[in-house]
């Protein structure tokens, strides 16, 4: 069985897989703090839970994904950054008057290939479009291996949350 390690750990290896192969990503997410990082040759499983607006602890591992999961994910749109033209935000923009053109105005931009974190100019103020996040109430239907993981990620998240947390009000499950 995949070894369980704190978010804190597991989310600088994520981003650096990321970095290295920004292409062929899928990031799944539910209401409760449960994501799922799908990647070309890797995947992570994530319970987190929040701590503040940009503040998060957790549990995650990494897994061998099955093979069911990866085939229905590949008909998805990829996860990634991709960068806004000017001409993007003023469909954008006029979307805002005829939502008919949004929908198809974002499958032109999801269709273009994400670019690595490491590959932004800071100095640059480009616009990004993030993602997309696929979300879904439970992750357990996607397979048993992954709601048995899930169980175990949720328990350890709630157990290293207490212990490093004992003072923070329960509000956070």
């Amino acid at each position: 069985m995949n070894e369980v390690e704190p978010v804190e750990d597991l989310f600088p290896r994520i981003l650096e897989k990321f970095n290295e192969h920004p292409r062929g990503w899928r990031v799944l997410s539910t209401p409760h703090g449960e994501m799922l990082f799908v990647g070309t040759d890797t995947s992570f499983q994530v319970k987190a839970i929040p701590l503040g607006p940009k503040k998060f602890t957790g549990a995650g591992m990494e897994i061998s994904s099955p093979r069911k999961v990866i085939d229905t994910l590949r008909r998805t749109p990829e996860y990634g950054l991709r960068p806004l033209k000017r001409v993007d935000l003023q469909k954008l923009m006029a979307s805002m008057e005829n939502p008919s053109l949004t929908s198809e105005h974002l499958q032109e931009i999801i269709q273009r290939a994400p670019i690595a974190p490491h590959e932004i100019n800071p100095e640059l103020e480009n616009p990004f479009l993030t993602g997309p996040v696929l979300t879904r109430p439970d992750l357990s239907s996607i397979s048993t291996e992954i709601g048995t993981s899930q169980k175990r990620l949720d328990e350890y998240a709630r157990e290293n949350f207490r212990k490093r947390y004992p003072m923070r009000a329960g509000m956070y499950f």
